[in-house]
């Protein structure tokens, strides 16, 4: 026979509370009367408004599920409706599973990619992130006929992806990306306890080096001194925007910052006295702060273009977005003639731009680990192996510092 049962909960000792000789602490909070016992360590131990239903499931284990409801009678309803489950399991009526699934179906598809949305939001993440993370989920839910939370199986997601590696629709870096959205909704799903479990929770990702369809390579010093004469040409921009533009591939480079972080960054970020810049959570890749070096002579062309054009703390430097600059730098790898792609396949971005920031550094004799505290990176083996080119010629010369043996 299930109960209903209000557990008990600590919270700090509010403020203006008054405490009995007995230990009871009573005090007001939204204009109601609360009360609660003073434990040993100062908190107030209370009762959560909320009912809990306590039963024994089919395999005899007792659970404990919150009603979400503070009315006793809604409550009795809800446990006699999970008792009621457990006395069809036991019949043999319905399975486990089914019923998870039933209440899967409850939600609808849209309503729950509505909540995620929303999580993603109250966790700060940038309104690019959410749209293209949405899209693609919905873009996988089109391609695998999944119309509702049950569909959700582990079968459906690995036959999509061995279909696409298979007819090279997608490459497996993009099908890594897809995959880690979904399982990231579907994670989200288990957690707020609309799906029981996660079934694509053992979906391991494919090898993105096995099938490689864009290889960046970072440019070389001479391409860049092209890059720069090209973006102060003037050929297809107005005066402001040549100096604009060469201050944008001068930053890039010598940051290393992402162009989206660049394009979100305020003079507020960055101290002109001290050569120092702040990249705030909520404007990077991993959502995690950071305070970096910057060479004088950058501070001092930001200050200037800052001052000369009126940039308040709080607004954006540069007005870009990722298809702007994408089209600029396209146009000015043109005007420098450099190829977008070189004889070996590899490619030339604007992310590239970061990547020659790591190179240089390597090339000049950084420290890996030094490089990769500027760079950001997690482990000095994502920094090697994304973000240094190493030349045949560095190797030879490296080998030409050993000893002579014999």
């Amino acid at each position: 026979m299930g109960t209903l049962i209000q557990p008990q909960k600590t919270i700090p000792l509010p403020a203006g509370a008054k405490t009995g000789r007995d230990g009871t602490v009573s005090w007001t909070a939204g204009g109601k009367k609360k009360t609660g016992k003073l434990s040993r360590t100062g908190s107030v131990t209370v009762h959560v408004d909320t009912w809990t239903a306590q039963y024994t499931d089919e395999m005899g284990k007792v659970q404990r599920v919150s009603t979400k409801t503070k009315n006793r009678s809604a409550a009795e309803q809800i446990l006699a409706r999970y008792e009621a489950e457990v006395d069809r399991i036991k019949s043999g009526v319905v399975t486990r599973e089914e019923l998870d699934k039933a209440q899967a179906r409850q939600i609808t598809l849209a309503d729950a990619l509505g909540r995620f949305r929303t999580k993603m939001v109250a966790s700060g993440d940038t309104l690019d992130h959410i749209n293209l993370t949405l899209r693609r989920i919905a873009q996988f839910c089109h391609e695998t006929d999944i119309d509702s939370l049950a569909k959700f199986r582990r079968e459906t997601v690995e036959g999509w992806m061995a279909k696409e590696i298979k007819r090279k629709k997608h490459s497996a870096r993009t099908v890594n990306h897809y995959l880690t959205v979904v399982k990231s909704f579907v994670q989200y799903l288990v957690d707020t306890e609309i799906l029981p479990s996660n079934p694509l929770k053992f979906i391991r990702k494919p090898n993105p080096e096995l099938d490689r369809r864009k290889v960046r390579r970072a440019m070389t010093e001479e391409e860049v001194g092209r890059l720069l004469q090209a973006a102060k040409s003037g050929k297809y921009r107005k005066k402001n925007k040549t100096e604009e533009q060469a201050l944008i591939y001068r930053l890039l480079l010598g940051t290393g910052l992402r162009s989206t972080e660049l394009s979100l960054l305020t003079p507020n970020q960055i101290d002109f006295d001290h050569n120092r810049l702040t990249i705030e959570a909520a404007k990077t890749k991993n959502k995690k702060a950071d305070v970096l070096p910057i060479r004088e002579d950058l501070v001092q062309s930001v200050k200037k273009w800052v001052e000369t054009h009126g940039i308040q703390p709080h607004d954006r430097i540069f007005r870009f977005n990722k298809n702007s600059i994408r089209r600029s730098f396209y146009r000015d790898l043109r005007v420098a003639r450099i190829d977008r792609i070189d004889p070996d396949g590899r490619s030339i971005d604007v992310h590239s731009l970061r990547k020659t920031f790591g190179t240089m550094l390597a090339r000049a004799g950084i420290p890996l680990t030094t490089v990769q505290r500027l760079m950001r990176h997690s482990t000095p083996f994502l920094t090697a192996k994304l973000y240094v080119d190493v030349d045949p010629v560095d190797m030879t010369q490296a080998l030409a510092a050993l000893p002579t043996f014999g």
